[in-house]
């Protein structure tokens, strides 16, 4: 009788902690449950972003195509990687050129450099460096579970973020500061492209600028209020292509002309050319021009300012002791528009990207 008492004791303890730990469960899946039920936000869903960016890819399009014939100059990061002809036959690859100048400042002057538009300008972007140095200073990761684990701190950070600034947001304070943030883009954008353009520049230039900043800026005003962390990567000169968020255009472009692989024969050849015509011109003379690192001997005349002929022989060769990158068809040559992520998801947008092979 004793042992059965004991017997019987025990199973009703044990059957009791069972019921105990199976509620505590419940609470637990419970409590998760509303967690990311309040943290589950969706601002835009996957085909609105999509249609959002392929409005912004046709704008810069279009405009890139109106300008490709009234390029002067180009940005030093992307002279390297465009052929010496390029400005003046301003054919296909300018349109790349173009699309790959303003899809870069898009992305580091408005993605890159502000949190939400709606915000003080200098607030708005002390919080958009702070979100990336989250990212940038975590420690090294090796694993899926830990890349998830960083997202889901940078998603909470902005979500707290934007939870203390929400009587902000809702101010008629923030429609001002947009528009401020709008207006001062587009300045900002048309003033990039001047500096490259024929003087005096095109005309529809500073519209069709104003249209690209307005749709970045409706992007740039959704992306922060997602509990997912969507993603914006511009692809740079000479990166490792990755064909999951990179696609290879089909429409080449013209061969970079000089390789360092053949660069010592034609170097040889122009060196004794030039040497032969400045001995025949100044005698004993040391020769003290320099070569044009593309073949080019002779300098432009700087007084043209703005012309073709400044443009294709300064401005868009590579600097003197520079080498041109070598072929390789794994490494991106430049991008025409960025690529857009859902981190640790899915792809939204591929990147259009052309080779350096």
């Amino acid at each position: 009788m004793t042992k059965y008492k004991n017997v019987k004791r025990l199973y009703f303890d044990g059957k009791k902690e069972i019921e105990q730990l199976t509620g505590q469960v419940e609470q637990l899946q419970n409590a998760i449950a509303n967690q990311r039920m309040s943290q589950s936000r969706t601002s835009l869903d996957d085909s609105e972003y999509t249609t959002r960016f392929n409005r912004l890819n046709g704008a810069i399009t279009n405009l890139s195509f109106n300008i490709r014939k009234d390029w002067v100059t180009l940005p030093s990061w992307l002279v390297p990687f465009v052929s010496i002809d390029a400005i003046k036959t301003g054919k296909q690859e300018m349109t790349a050129v173009g699309r790959a100048v303003i899809t870069r400042w898009v992305v580091e002057e408005i993605f890159n450099r502000c949190f939400h538009p709606g915000l003080d300008p200098e607030l708005s972007r002390q919080l958009k460096m702070i979100e990336h140095n989250i990212r940038h200073f975590s420690y090294t990761m090796n694993s899926q579970e830990e890349f998830d684990a960083l997202t889901s701190k940078v998603v909470n950070w902005r979500m707290a973020t934007l939870e203390g600034l929400s009587d902000v947001l809702r101010s008629g304070e923030s429609a001002n500061h947009r528009a401020d943030f709008t207006r001062r883009a587009t300045s900002n954008l048309t003033a990039c492209l001047f500096q490259h353009l024929t003087d005096p520049p095109p005309a529809g230039v500073d519209g069709s600028a104003s249209m690209i900043v307005e749709l970045a800026v409706g992007i740039a005003s959704n992306l922060p209020l997602e509990s997912r962390d969507v993603a914006i990567v511009y692809p740079l000169p000479e990166q490792q292509i990755m064909p999951e968020i990179m696609e290879i255009e089909k429409a080449g472009l013209p061969a970079l002309e000089t390789r360092p692989s053949d660069a010592s024969e034609e170097s040889s050849a122009g060196d004794e050319a030039a040497a032969k015509d400045a001995k025949d011109r100044r005698g004993d003379k040391t020769r003290t021009g320099m070569l044009n690192p593309r073949g080019g001997a002779n300098m432009p005349d700087v007084g043209r300012k703005g012309s073709i002929a400044d443009t294709s022989s300064s401005h868009n060769t590579v600097p003197a002791g520079a080498t041109l990158p070598p072929k390789d068809a794994a490494k991106v040559r430049f991008a025409g528009f960025v690529g857009v992520e859902v981190r640790g998801r899915h792809i939204l947008v591929k990147a259009p990207v052309w080779t350096l092979g």
